[in-house]
């Protein structure tokens, strides 16, 4: 990717969804707790652990791709909790329909959609991710390296 302004882009965009996506769990965790534990694959105690610390994650690594720090390893790490949630989506999805996916808004969000289109917003926001951890630009240097290419 050659251009400086579509790796900021890609940086905001990812990064903003899941700064957004964590401000209600962080806010209403054992709301946020329910929802996982709705979903029916993992035990209860891994469940509620899961459910108090995914949204710290996602804030934190949003925060790093927006302000541009390890930027290859917060897309790499946000890219691989996306495809988390399109698993849980699907395996979820045989069990009926999902009234909450928990994804942005602890009331309600994913309720009124299909899990198709879970899915499909989902499967979009793994291309800023692929751009940014592909990225050559982003491959120089160390592996935890601070990457300012704001």
């Amino acid at each position: 990717m050659k251009s400086k302004a579509v790796r900021f882009m890609a940086r905001l965009v990812l990064g903003g969804v899941f700064i957004f996506a964590s401000l209600d769990k962080i806010a209403f965790p054992e709301e946020f707790a329910k929802i996982v534990l709705n979903y029916g694959i993992l035990p209860v105690e891994p469940a509620v652990y899961f459910s108090y610390l995914l949204p710290w994650v996602e804030l934190i690594l949003g925060i790093f791709l927006v302000a541009g720090l390890f930027v290859r390893e917060s897309a790499l790490a946000l890219s691989s909790l996306l495809l988390v949630f399109i698993s849980a989506i699907v395996i979820r999805s045989f069990n009926g329909p999902l009234e909450n996916c928990g994804c942005f808004s602890i009331t309600g969000s994913g309720a009124g959609h299909g899990i198709l289109a879970l899915l499909i917003r989902d499967v979009l926001l793994l291309v800023p991710g692929g751009l940014l951890f592909f990225s050559k630009s982003l491959k120089k240097g160390y592996v935890w390296q601070v990457n300012n290419d704001r």
